[in-house]
């Protein structure tokens, strides 16, 4: 048999009562004022745009030396190889920095989702 207050489902689970405890009541404008602050939260890939920034920035003023004629003939291979290297790099640092975005405001729905499923529990 089960204690008081709890109750027995068909494949054996027990289902406990939730305990009480302390809580603190919020004014909604307050609330809606942390939901709007959730909704807008959002950390900028620092690392990645810099460094894609960087690499792009490489890339494109050893392209500018190329097209000047600033290389020998010997060198020219290296150059394009250098160009074609930082140029991959920056735009793939470039990528995960907007994948990186994206995760991060997937993180603040979340939370905003969890709110706005708390609202509905007393509307």
């Amino acid at each position: 048999m089960t204690a008081p207050g709890q109750f027995q489902i068909s494949q054996g689970l027990v289902v406990l009562p939730p305990k009480s405890g302390n809580a603190y009541p919020i004014p909604c404008d307050e609330w809606d004022v942390l939901k709007g602050k959730c909704e807008a939260m959002s950390s900028e890939p620092w690392f990645f745009q810099s460094a894609g920034f960087l690499l792009l920035g490489a890339g494109a003023s050893t392209l500018i030396s190329i097209l000047l004629g600033a290389y020998s003939a010997a060198s020219l291979t290296t150059a394009w190889a250098v160009m074609a290297v930082t140029g991959i790099c920056g735009g793939l640092c470039l990528f995960f920095a907007n994948k990186e975005t994206g995760v991060e405001r997937a993180r603040a729905r979340d939370v905003v989702t969890q709110m706005q499923i708390i609202e509905r529990r007393y509307q």
